[in-house]
């Protein structure tokens, strides 16, 4: 990563730079020194140096390189990327991150796959997940530093995230809140609960885009990132997601063969630019066609 020191800048010392730019945590800026991370105009220098300004400084970010994982070209698309975070389009049916059931063929090893493309090199740092029957878009993490501001953001709840989704039977309401506590099956690893002894708060808000007797078109923001969040809410409020073998109908496939959900906005503030970004994507083709379906009554 690399900046220009301004003219409000000059005059300061490179670590009051740095910190009032990144606001590192201490273990990181420690981590910086140790390791000559930082050079200004191709120099490594003091950092209670004063900096002036035109001064080019240079961070390096970067970690060593985590377990190897193989690069396969997966189908996916690169909505944005720089040197700090890669932003992408995930399709239905691939599993983010490799598992004792999914090896290889998943983004992780796709996204390995485009780095090499390229000449680089970085770990798999997803700062959220989707499921694999999921669509939508996904923030990757270049580097340790991106991840762990982009975490504290979710944290925070200064991370915005928007979804769509297709579910059974009409809304009755045009907008609403659900604060349903989440908790883990007693019989299943994967399955979540509601659960009101030991669940953990979850809050989902959701929007009526459009409606008809047999199903209704939801716009859903998240305060927290429980894992299958919206689709245990949506099923506890009577309305689970089309497609949703583990939530609805184990046979609920008529209509769509995966979740009819879809991670369409995201919203975050950047780790090193310093400003809120935003980015949309289209709704994926197959829920594209289940509206049309539904449009026409055809079934």
């Amino acid at each position: 990563m690399q900046f220009v020191v301004t003219a409000a800048e000059s005059g300061k010392m490179l670590k009051q730079i740095l910190q009032n730019r990144f606001h590192f945590s201490r273990r990181f800026f420690r981590r910086l020194r140790e390791e000559q991370r930082v050079h200004v105009n191709g120099n490594i220098i003091y950092y209670t140096s004063r900096l002036t300004e035109g001064d080019t400084v240079c961070v390096r970010l970067e970690e060593d390189k985590e377990a190897y994982l193989l690069p396969q070209k997966i189908d996916f698309s690169v909505v944005f990327e720089d040197e700090d975070i890669l932003i992408v389009d995930k399709p239905a049916g691939i599993v983010v991150h490799p598992t004792l059931g999914y090896k290889e063929g998943t983004l992780a090893n796709g996204v390995a796959y485009y780095a090499n493309e390229r000449g680089e090199s970085y770990p798999f740092r997803p700062v959220t997940r989707l499921d694999k029957d999921t669509s939508g878009l996904m923030v990757v993490a270049k580097h340790a530093y991106a991840h762990a501001a982009l975490s504290k953001q979710m944290k925070q709840k200064r991370y915005y995230r928007r979804y769509v989704a297709v579910c059974h039977k009409d809304v009755l309401v045009d907008k609403g809140m659900i604060t349903l506590p989440i908790g883990n099956s007693p019989t299943s690893i994967i399955e979540r609960v509601i659960d009101w002894e030991n669940g953990k708060d979850a809050v989902t808000h959701f929007q009526k885009l459009a409606s008809w007797k047999e199903a209704t078109f939801l716009s859903l923001t998240l305060e927290t990132g429980r894992t299958h969040q919206i689709r245990v809410h949506l099923a506890a409020m009577g309305h689970p997601i089309i497609g949703d073998s583990l939530y609805g109908s184990s046979e609920d496939t008529s209509l769509l063969s995966r979740q009819a959900l879809h991670a369409k906005e995201i919203t975050i503030f950047h780790p090193t630019h310093r400003e809120w970004m935003t980015w949309e994507v289209p709704l994926a083709n197959d829920m594209k066609i289940l509206l049309e379906k539904l449009n026409d009554r055809i079934f």
